[in-house]
């Protein structure tokens, strides 16, 4: 599984979570707005995973040379893609799908 799949089930089972509560009669007015704001922070989510994806794309389409057909490679074009997506997946360390090389590197 890799991380962009680990994500999107992730934000579905949030989804289907607050979805779930927003359905219960007995649910607070601050627990409505919770879980609203979640559902928000779910679509928001999903947009950003579909923009990162998009950068990745470009960046690996970017690494052909159109013009004198050389092949170069630059991993620090798509370097920030992956940690971006690995930092998303941070809230959900517990879960047992979890992978450690998703652990973002210690900052300087």
């Amino acid at each position: 599984m890799d991380v962009v799949e680990f994500l999107s089930e992730r934000i579905d089972e949030d989804e289907a979570a607050a979805l779930k509560l927003l359905r219960d009669p007995l649910v607070s007015e601050s627990g409505r707005w919770y879980e609203q704001r979640l559902l928000c922070e779910c679509a928001a989510k999903r947009r950003l995973i579909a923009i990162i994806e998009l950068a990745r794309q470009a960046a690996l389409a970017r690494v052909v040379d159109t013009v004198s057909g050389d092949i170069r490679w630059i991993p620090e074009a798509i370097e920030w893609t992956s940690l971006a997506l690995n930092a998303l997946a941070l809230p959900y360390t517990d879960h047992p799908d979890f992978q450690d090389n998703w652990h973002l590197p210690e900052q300087a």
